[in-house]
């Protein structure tokens, strides 16, 4: 239990510095980190790289806690890192950094224009803490840097819609302004706080929505607007955003669980709300109350120096502290079908149970950073914080997801009716720099539709009521997962892909229970998506709490002029109907043609901007 923010927030710079020092290379100059598989932007795979951003954040990290050998360390890392950014105008990549010290800009596949932003950001904190302590070249150095940033920043004017790279660009292009005493840079900025503001209010919520890191990225970028920028239109914008920031979060966090329900739109694990830069955020914003008064032991990590810097608070903290049960329907954003036709929103509805949660979007897409549809429940005697037991599904073409499958559903309570199927243009393994063209061949070994349960080791598992470990399911039968807190129900109701007799089964792992659908199996091979008709898989999802065992109906399911057409009865009563493209379509049809209704009603709702 920490008495103050300030105790706190040494806390967090003191962990900062210890994962800082471990992983600083006296040889290089600059942290040294093991290289992962990054599908975008870097080569950089394997082997030992050196990167930029995180050295940049350890200078920080150093004039945040250390001495005059500090400082001095701290300059040394600055003077190399602001040597390796691109300081042409006339040059594409002007203002950014590669992620790699190993690794030139114009080596990278593509540059990443988003390292003006996160790297502009630590410059400004340095200026505005720090600037007074830096000696006369390093104090120019780093304020010529952020000016550089700041108009890469501008030369890209990102849509505002790419919700943590608009607040983020917002703060950097304002500190500029500020800090460089220059106004064309402030005028910029200001507007681009309205510009936020705008498409925050249209849009009705935040394209990157229930994204938990990226939503912390956010708030700290705004926030920092609130607490460090002078200027007072930018900082009424600012304290309204935070506020709608709070408003979407607190609707769908989950306090029983600790978890952020579903459906999310960016996340890079199944437990996005687990990440320490988060829980630290939302134990300083709750004022160390509740569940946050006792935290999972933090781990030493260079991200938690950002909580530091910026002051919290939590508007709705009593939600935050004991979520209400019941549904949450969110207009997220919209979806432009193209030809004139009327925009499609992206509407998300939550069930949130005393000790489950299961959340869908009425359109989505299977990309490794979307869940279009999650659960998570606890079990009787889960500690807090305890283990992560979820339910997803998605699509694996070979070893990753296939961001050209697609996403319908129409949801209920705690039951879901859904439907997948394909988009020609269409994303491989990166949704937008990865395209598998219209037409075009590609090779595969192996495509799946997998629903997936983590966290059920002990569970029991029942196909069309008869127990299995593993082994064949039928089209139409159910598949029930029970454990000691929760039934999970699911079904795949009807199957198409072509000429193909797509497979079904259970497998079962020592931490994982799937029912997979084997679209194909028999790669390696050459596909064309267009050339495949019919396609869809369209089937059902329930997520129960308590040991009752209700009886789940059977969806109809018929395939009429190029559409699935699904109707089912909750087990409430609810009647659930779903027509979506059972072919494959473009990205702009397939929203088009799909019409979702809960009891006769379009499934409709209001944005939380108001």
């Amino acid at each position: 239990m920490h008495e103050s923010n300030d105790a706190f927030d040494a806390e967090l710079v003191r962990l900062a510095r210890i994962a800082g020092d471990q992983a600083y290379d006296p040889a290089v100059g600059l942290i040294a980190q093991q290289a992962k598989y990054n599908p975008i932007h870097t080569r950089v795979w394997t082997g030992l790289g050196h990167p930029h951003r995180e050295s940049v954040v350890y200078a920080l990290v150093l004039l945040e806690s250390g001495d005059g050998a500090d400082l001095a360390l701290a300059e040394e890392i600055l003077l190399r890192v602001l040597a390796a950014q691109d300081t042409d105008d006339a040059s594409p990549t002007y203002g950014i950094w590669s992620y790699y010290h190993e690794e030139p800009l114009d080596q990278m596949v593509p540059p990443d224009w988003n390292w003006a932003d996160f790297i502009g950001r630590e410059l400004a904190f340095i200026l505005f803490r720090h600037e007074a302590r830096l000696t006369e070249p390093a104090r120019l150095a780093v304020r010529t840097a952020l000016g550089h940033a700041a108009r890469s920043i501008i030369r890209r004017n990102v849509a505002m819609s790419y919700t943590n790279i608009a607040a983020k660009g917002t703060f950097v292009t304002l500190a500029a302004g500020q800090l460089l005493k220059d106004d064309e840079l402030t005028e910029y900025a200001v507007r681009r706080v309205g510009r936020l503001q705008e498409q925050i209010r249209t849009a009705g919520s935040f394209a990157e929505y229930n994204s938990a890191g990226y939503w912390t990225i956010t708030l700290e970028a705004i926030a920092a607007i609130v607490q460090y920028i002078d200027d007072p239109e930018a900082v009424s914008g600012a304290r309204w955003i935070v506020d709608r920031l709070w408003d979407h979060f607190v609707a769908r966090w989950h306090s029983r669980t600790g978890q952020l329900s579903g459906p999310m739109a960016r996340v890079y694990t199944d437990e996005p709300a687990r990440g320490p830069d988060l829980l630290a955020l939302l134990a300083k914003a709750s004022g160390f109350r509740g569940g946050f008064a006792e935290l999972p032991a933090l781990k030493p990590t260079l991200g938690l120096l950002g909580v530091a810097l910026v002051n919290v608070e939590a508007p709705l903290v009593e939600r935050l502290l004991d979520s209400p049960t019941g549904e949450l329907r969110e207009r997220f954003s919209y979806v432009d079908p193209g030809e004139g036709r009327d925009p499609v929103p992206v509407i998300g509805t939550t069930w949130h149970g005393r000790d489950a949660t299961l959340g869908s979007a009425n359109v989505g897409e299977f990309w490794l950073q979307r869940r279009p549809v999650i659960g998570y429940w606890r079990e009787p005697g889960d500690p807090a914080w305890g283990p992560a037991r979820f339910v997803k599904l998605h699509v694996m073409k070979d070893d990753h997801d296939f961001s050209s499958a697609v996403f319908v559903s129409a949801q209920s309570g705690s039951q879901v009716l859904w439907s997948v199927s394909f988009v020609s243009p269409g994303g491989d393994e990166h949704i937008g720099l990865h395209q598998i063209e219209a037409g075009q061949s590609f090779a595969v070994s192996s495509l799946r539709l997998v629903l997936e349960l983590a966290g059920a080791d002990d569970a029991t598992v029942e196909v069309a009521g008869r127990p299995v470990t593993e082994g064949p399911v039928g089209i139409g039968e159910q598949f029930r997962v029970s454990t000691r807190g929760v039934d999970v129900v699911g079904s795949v109701d009807s199957v198409s892909f072509g000429d193909r007799r797509p497979e079904l089964r259970v497998e079962r792992t020592a931490d994982r229970i799937l029912l997979v659908v084997e679209l194909l199996s028999d790669g390696p091979t050459e596909l064309t998506m267009r050339d495949i008709s019919p396609v869809e898989v369209t089937g059902t999802l329930s997520l129960f709490e308590g040991v009752d065992r209700p009886e789940v109906a059977v969806p109809s399911v018929t395939l009429y002029d190029g559409d699935v057409q699904a109707h089912w009865v909750t087990t409430d009563g609810t009647q659930l109907r779903l027509v979506a493209p059972a072919r494959v379509t473009t990205k702009t049809e397939h929203p088009a043609g799909v019409r979702a209704t809960v009891d006769g009603d379009p499934v409709i709702a209001d944005g939380l901007a108001r």
